[in-house]
């Protein structure tokens, strides 16, 4: 989605919505004294016949420096077909006025308010204050707070999704007790600074259909009481913990207690750290019988009973075996020991490095970054790493070379093994 053209890199004065549009669908033509006509100047917008502006359906005007609606009567007559407004990182500040906007455009159902200052909401005394047609609602880094959202709430009754990322919550207050909302199925609640369950728990308590939780980057170290889990998420089905901080194999296992939870995104977390993409998964399958999706990937009846198996025989010579392991060998009996499961890469391979003509065998630690590896060649190459690049091929597969792009992931996130090779092409 484009910004709006900037006059000059300097603060600019606050815009009506009206004006933000003008300025970026129309070109104002003066063709005799006092005759003007409209013609859009770029993206979907068209005239009609009567000289009226049709805007698109879909509507952006990130940054364009809106703090007011503008004239109500010149809104209504631009915006009659919009379904979508995006309105993010602009200079809103009362709610007064989004709802001037709102009662103008008769067919939204998606309003983002991303970055605009709107932490604060009045108690609202006018009972006909309801846009029930709104069904998405996006208040990212408005930094609302818990009291307000109760009262926005109200003015949109049928919101199916809801955002309140980046907000910098740390705990949920001023939320009624008796206060819910049903037609609520997906929260988007990335990047915020909860760390304790209870306080997520409360979500649940308040929007009691929620089927969809993302706590992306949430400061989250567990999910909380075993008792209390299907209590606060009934209807759950979708829960996205990725780059959370988690980081004991216990937690992982209450996600089976989550009543309808079929499918899990979670990635990035510290118990991760050091197992390969392979047996990160087995284990994963193994506790949860209930996932169906994982990281966005369906789990097949082979591929489960396949990491059943390999779970089994990774726990069976140890002390303390998980609950699961009980179960599991119980459906499977007692297996034969395959391979010695080790779920640490090893430290070390023995690869190829290869610069136009030259090459060198190298033993690589593949527990460091592709950073650091790049500065590791630094020697082999004779010039920095921001004038090559590096492309890792696994020739046991030989799906070809595939460039190295992410400087902080690790090498043996990619399997490297023995016998495989790197390659180094000049910049030009």
């Amino acid at each position: 989605m484009a910004a709006c053209d900037k006059q000059d890199a300097g603060e600019q004065p606050v815009k009506t919505l009206v004006e933000a549009i003008c300025h970026k669908y129309i070109d104002d033509m003066e063709v005799e004294v006092d005759v003007h006509v409209f013609v859009p100047k770029r993206g979907p917008a068209k005239i009609s016949e009567s000289g009226d502006l049709i805007l698109p359906r879909n509507l952006h005007l990130t940054d364009c420096d809106v703090g007011l609606a503008g004239d109500c009567d010149e809104l209504s007559r631009m915006c009659q077909g919009v379904c979508e407004l995006d309105l993010m990182q602009n200079k809103i500040t009362q709610w007064t006025e989004v709802f001037k906007v709102i009662k103008e455009i008769p067919n939204l159902t998606f309003l983002n308010l991303t970055s605009n200052p709107l932490s604060f909401c009045e108690e609202l005394v006018d009972p006909d204050l309801v846009f029930p047609g709104v069904k998405q609602l996006v208040l990212n880094h408005t930094h609302i707070d818990w009291g307000s959202l109760v009262h926005i709430l109200q003015v949109f009754p049928g919101l199916t999704e809801l955002h309140l990322s980046l907000n910098d919550y740390t705990v949920l207050i001023n939320i009624p007790d008796d206060f819910s909302y049903p037609s609520l199925h997906k929260l988007h609640f990335n990047g915020n600074n909860v760390t304790d369950w209870s306080q997520i728990k409360q979500l649940g308590h308040t929007f009691t259909q929620l089927k969809n939780l993302v706590l992306t980057t949430c400061e989250l170290t567990s999910l909380g009481d075993k008792e209390e889990i299907a209590a606060a998420f009934p209807h759950l089905c979708v829960l996205n913990i990725n780059k959370t901080c988690i980081s004991k194999w216990e937690e992982i296992d209450k996600l089976r207690l989550f009543p309808a939870l079929t499918d899990v995104r979670v990635v990035g977390i510290p118990l991760f750290e050091g197992i390969p993409d392979k047996k990160r998964r087995q284990l994963m399958i193994a506790r949860t019988p209930n996932v169906v999706y994982l990281n966005g990937s369906i789990v097949p009846a082979q591929e489960r009973e396949d990491a059943e198996r390999a779970f089994v025989r990774h726990y069976m010579d140890g002390d303390n075996k998980p609950t699961r392991y009980d179960e599991l060998e119980a459906r499977y009996g007692k297996l034969d020991a395959l391979v010695n499961i080790d779920m640490k890469p090893p430290s070390s391979c023995k690869v190829t490095v290869i610069l136009d003509d030259r090459q060198e065998e190298m033993d690589v630690c593949v527990n460091q970054t592709v950073k650091q590896f790049k500065k590791f060649l630094t020697n082999f190459v004779g010039q920095p790493p921001a004038k090559w690049v590096l492309f890792y091929h696994e020739t046991e597969l030989n799906f070809g070379p595939r460039r190295m792009v992410y400087p902080n992931r690790k090498l043996y996130a990619y399997n490297v093994s023995d016998g495989d090779e790197f390659i180094i092409m000049m910049k030009s």
